[in-house]
């Protein structure tokens, strides 16, 4: 016989989708990342960044996430922001999945996408 468990959330079917579909062009991580993005970091943060990727070493689980900030103003305090942010990453994921942080100021062109 089988259970029902009741409705699934879209965010979980489309995050499931998605890691189906993009599985060879990005890490499963830096998808989970962009998709929960406003979760992990709070919506201050969010509203003037995104995270781009996750440079990953040879042998290494952890990488450096490549973030875009609005301004230079914004830039400063998210800089003063990282071991936070990092630390919020870290409990999302349940490792270190992040060990640094670059940041890198683009126009909002990048943001309306």
């Amino acid at each position: 016989m089988l259970k029902r468990n009741g409705p699934k959330k879209l965010k979980s079917i489309v995050e499931s989708y998605a890691l189906k579909c993009i599985k060879n062009r990005i890490s499963r991580n830096e998808i989970r990342l962009i998709l929960n993005w406003k979760n992990i970091v709070g919506t201050e943060i969010a509203e003037c960044t995104k995270p781009k990727k996750i440079s990953y070493a040879q042998n290494i689980n952890s990488g450096v996430l490549h973030l875009v900030v609005i301004n230079g103003s914004k830039a400063l305090e998210i800089q003063h922001m990282v071991s936070l942010m990092i630390e919020k990453i870290t409990i999302f994921f349940g490792y270190k999945a992040v060990y640094g942080i670059k940041i890198k100021q683009e126009s909002i062109d990048y943001f309306t996408i």
